[in-house]
């Protein structure tokens, strides 16, 4: 149980809005709706695609300590996908010590990525990794189960359709 009493699910939510994490945020409305406008800007809205990000993500939840975030998807291996496997490699070298991370690393992520997209990748991992992995651990977040997880894995998908069917309508 969390350390928090996560507010009551949302019939008219998803399996991201109704997440775990989002209801124990969702305590203070005012804080989940900063933090979800981040995270959707930062997942669904950038030049990065979705699957690295969610490759990210699965790399660095068991690291920071949160059972719920590390249930919802195993680390996958990326061989063959040199910009993938870079920015996991780099977002665990992140976790384990942010210190650690210097110029010549930034220069190998110049080799696969414009700086625009490092501002990005940057941004996504100390989000998920820092913000809500971290808030995870902290509030003890069970795991979910593995329905929830696949729900919020498809759900992650459907929006980042959604996304893109309306930025293709729009000309963005």
């Amino acid at each position: 149980m969390p350390r928090v009493e996560p507010a009551p699910v949302n019939p008219d939510g998803n399996a991201v809005s109704n997440s775990l994490l989002a209801r124990v945020m969702g305590r203070r409305p005012e804080v989940l709706k900063a933090f979800a406008r981040l995270d959707t800007t930062l997942r669904f809205k950038g030049l990065l695609s979705l699957e690295l990000k969610e490759a990210v993500r699965r790399a660095t939840a068991g690291g920071v300590g949160c059972e719920y975030c590390a249930s919802l998807g195993e680390p996958e291996t990326h061989r063959g996908d040199a910009r993938t496997s870079l920015a996991v490699g780099f977002a665990q070298m992140v976790v384990q010590d942010p210190t650690g991370v210097d110029d010549a690393m930034f220069d190998v992520l110049r080799e696969e990525f414009s700086e625009n997209e490092i501002v990005e990748l940057v941004a996504w991992i100390t989000l998920v990794s820092v913000a809500g992995q971290m808030f995870g651990a902290v509030m003890g977040l069970e795991a979910a189960t593995p329905e929830e997880a696949a729900d919020y894995q498809r759900t992650l998908v459907e929006i980042a359709e959604r996304q893109e069917a309306r930025a293709t309508a729009t000309g963005g």
